[in-house]
């Protein structure tokens, strides 16, 4: 037997894989091709789409489901396919949403994510600094061009705007009612994000534990900011990076080195003890 059979280790990407504007490390590399020979499976979980995760661990050996839209969507790397999408209800309550949020943060960088889309509704000039150095297709497009949730369905509504403005727009989710069909959370301190309730990193980690092929599989889940608590929660082992949020620290069984200092060979030796 090999000694990471029946595991399955996911990890988030930005702040845990990936420091802050850099890509994947050497160490971090090998220790997850040592993984993966050793008779592993490794997935990632993101709020990035395909496409744009595909930049940073394209060539890493993404072998087990993956978590795409920060739990909208579960995603077979290997097959390229959608295996699962989990999209925003309420019909047009979201495009009325959508209008308030223009009007009432006008400084703000509105992001709306289909299937196969980032449509951005906002002034260009409020773009967020990290779009340039995205590996994926946006577009900018008027909001109406995306109105007709029936015919695209949104999969996630993001708003990056200063984080004392991000404090006004959580009121105004809660009195707008936006709260009874969307679990809203923050995924920096930057960023607040919309997906349909219910769906996280850890709901769709649980409909990977439901698959044929992770039956009896234990899972080892890895993450630092706050849309990573319930995945931490939900998987047998949850590691937080050093550098992670005090809360999502607290949500995890384990907390391991910084993501500057390799997390994947820190979890190898300290927690899977090399299949041990």
């Amino acid at each position: 037997m090999k000694p990471y059979e029946n595991t399955i280790l996911i990890s988030d990407l930005d702040g845990t894989l990936i420091p802050r504007g850099g890509r994947v490390s050497q160490a971090n590399r090998a220790a997850i091709e040592r993984f993966v020979r050793g008779g592993g499976r490794f997935g990632v979980a993101t709020g990035r789409t395909p496409e744009a995760a595909a930049g940073y661990v394209g060539e890493l050996p993404i072998t087990a489901p993956s978590i795409f839209f920060n739990g909208a969507m579960l995603y077979d790397w290997q097959k390229k396919s959608v295996l699962a999408t989990r999209t925003l209800p309420g019909g047009n309550i979201w495009p009325r949403f959508a209008t308030q949020c223009l009007a009432h943060f006008p400084q703000a960088c509105i992001e709306i994510y289909t299937a196969d889309n980032c449509n951005i509704v906002s002034d260009p000039a409020n773009d967020d600094p990290r779009l340039p150095h995205e590996f994926y297709r946006y577009r900018h497009v008027p909001l109406a061009d995306v109105a007709d949730t029936e015919r695209t369905p949104w999969l996630k509504f993001f708003v990056s705007d200063a984080p004392e403005r991000l404090a006004v727009l959580e009121a105004e989710t809660e009195a707008f009612g936006i709260s009874a069909l969307a679990h809203s959370f923050y995924s920096e301190a930057n960023y607040y994000e919309y997906v349909a309730q219910g769906v996280s990193k850890g709901a769709m980690l649980e409909e990977i534990r439901r698959l044929p092929s992770s039956q009896g599989a234990r899972i080892v889940a890895l993450g630092d900011y706050l849309n990573d608590n319930e995945m931490l929660v939900a998987a047998d082992i949850g590691v937080a990076s050093g550098n992670a949020h005090a809360a999502t620290k607290a949500a995890a069984d384990v907390v391991g080195c910084r993501v500057e200092d390799d997390l994947v060979p820190w979890v190898l030796e300290h927690v899977l003890c090399d299949g041990v």
